[in-house]
């Protein structure tokens, strides 16, 4: 018989919103939540490797096309619970003054960029946009692992500027600025969640993420950031 004890895996960056709906959740329905938070590559191979849990959560649908084709996930068991947009974002202070993507091309200027997770290629995406590929090229000095890792070099000012989402001012606003861009080079992309085709409560689960998408789950995703109108 199914307990009421939810197993979660959830991306770094994507875990704050969703550690504080499972609070609300837990003090009203009665259920314990145990959460496994990290980058994604080591959360689907614990996954695939214990076959046990009840919920992933991600910062990008792609990675859940990849886990729904590996039968990992369920397809009916999956929605979205919002979108972050695409920001340049600066260590506090801007001490290099950065207002704009221009600024980014700008001699002298270091750059971090992800090559995993959910911010894979948003560079790409945002710098194909305004045509100024070459030009950030020479200036991307960091190659980091993930979202955790590329806000570490915000953190640690190892960088003048990243490519990152607009959320992740309110989880660092200690650290970390954000620099909007025009519209017509911003990306979104979705926060997806999904029931794992191992779980042994997916009624709970399911009952759970339907709480995630209500209204007031969608209030606590938006207070950290995230978005629902595009």
């Amino acid at each position: 018989m199914a307990d009421e004890r939810l197993i979660v895996y959830s991306s770094g960056a994507t875990a704050p919103p969703l550690k504080r709906v499972s609070e609300v959740f837990g003090e009203r329905f009665g259920t314990e939540f145990d959460f496994t938070v990290g980058k994604v590559e080591m959360l689907l191979s614990k996954i695939i490797e214990t076959k046990e849990g009840d919920i992933l959560q991600c910062g990008a649908e792609y990675i859940l096309d990849e886990a729904e084709r590996n039968g990992i996930i369920i397809k009916q068991g999956r929605r979205s619970v919002g979108y972050r947009m695409s920001v340049i974002l600066v260590p506090i202070g801007n001490s290099m003054d950065i207002s704009s993507i221009e600024d980014l091309i700008h001699e002298g200027i270091s750059i971090g960029i992800s090559v995993s997770g959910c911010l894979v290629g948003v560079w790409d995406d945002i710098c194909s946009k305004a045509g100024i590929t070459n030009k950030i090229l020479r200036n991307i000095t960091q190659l980091a692992d993930g979202c955790g890792a590329v806000m570490a070099l915000i953190h640690e000012g190892k960088v003048d500027a990243i490519f990152g989402w607009d959320a992740f001012e309110d989880i660092w606003p200690k650290t970390s600025e954000a620099i909007e861009l025009p519209y017509d080079l911003q990306v979104f992309r979705s926060t997806g969640v999904a029931v794992l085709n191992y779980s042994k409560n997916r009624e709970l689960a399911g009952k759970f993420i339907d709480f995630l998408v209500s209204e007031e789950g969608r209030k606590v995703y938006e207070e950290y950031g995230w978005t629902h109108n595009l």
